[in-house]
């Protein structure tokens, strides 16, 4: 009997330090364990404090300070089974992190095999899969940010070994289905990875992408159910988080996204990347549109000639970054099998960080231009409301350069210090070309 609680109690360790990667920045100090019911309880929480400078062409930002980040986070190992639970706190609202149900299942095979349920991030990206607190940066790329998918509620199958690694679900688009109008879509992500070489002093992995969403929920307006992608990026900051680049795709219904990535880890040096593109398709009712036009003074008297008038047409989007970092002291960086996943800090330590990303929001026509004043694009030689025939999409191309420091007192506490140049090409903000970001970040997990 003893040796069956032991070995119980060995498996939630195992089950819990493998949960840790993902979920905790470090093992959690705060443990509870009841061996006769076979369960370990763990509680953690983090904070992050930021201050930041701006300095931009001609549109403001507001520098200052503001706790970006305060979590309180519990787990529960027993047997197989993993619960998860993250909370946030900060700039005085409440935040549904992470919540989810795990299985691992018990075989002998080399396989890691495990089934996930919850509200947690899609498996569809390594950035947006790596923990805040484990980025070593202030922020994720402006790509990651503005062309990747973050949490939603959904199932998913997990395994892996020394060499491979296989992630994909299904999830639902709103995760507590408040949506003003239609009815939740559904999105199948994925991340598949090959390790040709991964062991204790070096890892090296190559890996594939894809995510589709099908939206369905929206809003109606005489009749009509109309959809919106929103899609966006700040400037790699969380004290101002306008976004300069930002875009709106009305009546989009699928997207497409697809993405290659690659890391390479040995002990003093990191460096990881990943290029993402997003095809965006468009639906809607013409035929009730069209109807609902009739009688105007500027009325189109037939289906073909409106639709002739009011084109429908496909965007494209994409962007990338390429980020390195070298310990000058410290543990060595550690990769995370289970995850694919650069582990965060680990004991005292100093790095230096740099990193470059692009971010593609426009998709503009050939002949067309832009008209300031209406925030609208033409085609050459035609200024006039009706019809809009534009189909483009300005939503700003934006490269970035990024250098940091980052000092690690101990497996708690961090101080994190960089500087970023945005140079942005974005019609709507033709006066705003560069933006300058001085940040710094006070980091404490437990």
């Amino acid at each position: 009997m003893k040796k069956h609680i032991y070995f119980s109690a060995l498996v939630a360790l195992t089950l819990a330090s493998t949960a840790v990667a993902q979920d905790f920045d470090t093992n959690p100090v705060v443990k509870y364990e009841n061996k006769e019911a076979k369960v370990k309880f763990t509680v953690g929480a983090r904070m992050m404090a930021d201050v930041a400078y701006y300095h931009t062409d001609f549109t403001p930002m507001k520098s200052g300070a503001a706790i970006t980040d305060a979590r309180i986070r519990t787990s529960m190992a027993y047997d197989n089974w993993y619960f998860y639970a993250d909370f946030d706190f900060s700039k005085g609202e409440f935040s549904q992190k992470n919540i989810f149900l795990q299985y691992t299942l018990k075989n002998d095979s080399p396989w890691t095999q495990s089934f996930k349920a919850g509200y947690y991030n899609d498996p569809s990206t390594m950035a947006n899969n790596t923990s805040r607190g484990s980025l070593h940066f202030i922020s994720r790329a402006s790509a990651a940010n503005a062309l990747s998918a973050g949490r939603q509620l959904g199932v998913s199958y997990k395994a892996y070994n020394d060499h491979f690694f296989f992630n994909q679900g299904v999830f639902a688009e709103n995760k507590y289905n408040d949506q003003i109008d239609g009815y939740q879509g559904v999105t199948f992500g994925g991340r598949w990875l090959w390790r040709p070489v991964n062991d204790e002093d070096q890892t090296f992995h190559l890996g594939a992408t894809f995510r589709y969403a099908r939206i369905n929920s929206g809003e109606a307006t005489d009749d009509v159910f109309q959809t919106n992608l929103k899609l966006g990026s700040t400037m790699m900051t969380y004290v101002d988080e306008f976004q300069f680049a930002s875009a709106e795709i009305p009546w989009a219904k699928n997207t497409y996204d697809v993405g290659v990535e690659a890391l390479w880890r040995v002990p003093k040096f990191f460096a990881r990347g990943e290029y993402m593109y997003k095809h965006v398709t468009k639906d809607r009712d013409d035929l009730t549109l069209f109807t609902n036009q009739l009688g105007g003074s500027q009325s189109w008297t037939t289906l073909e000639s409106w639709q002739a008038a009011n084109p429908l047409e496909s965007n494209n989007f994409h962007g990338g970054y390429v980020e390195m970092g070298y310990q000058i002291f410290g543990n060595g960086y550690k990769y995370d099998n289970g995850e694919a996943l650069l582990k965060g800090w680990d004991g005292r330590s100093l790095e230096l960080v740099a990193r470059y990303s692009y971010l593609g929001l426009n998709d503009i026509k050939d002949g067309e231009f832009y008209l300031p004043g209406r925030d609208q694009y033409y085609p050459t030689g035609e200024v006039q409301d009706y019809p809009a025939k534009s189909t483009s999409i300005g939503g700003g191309n934006m490269h970035s350069v990024t250098v940091g420091a980052n000092y690690s007192f101990n497996k708690y506490a961090q101080v994190l210090l960089e500087y970023t140049w945005n140079r942005l090409d974005r019609d709507k903000y033709q006066y705003d070309k560069n933006i300058h970001t001085l940040q710094a970040r006070l980091l404490f997990s437990f």
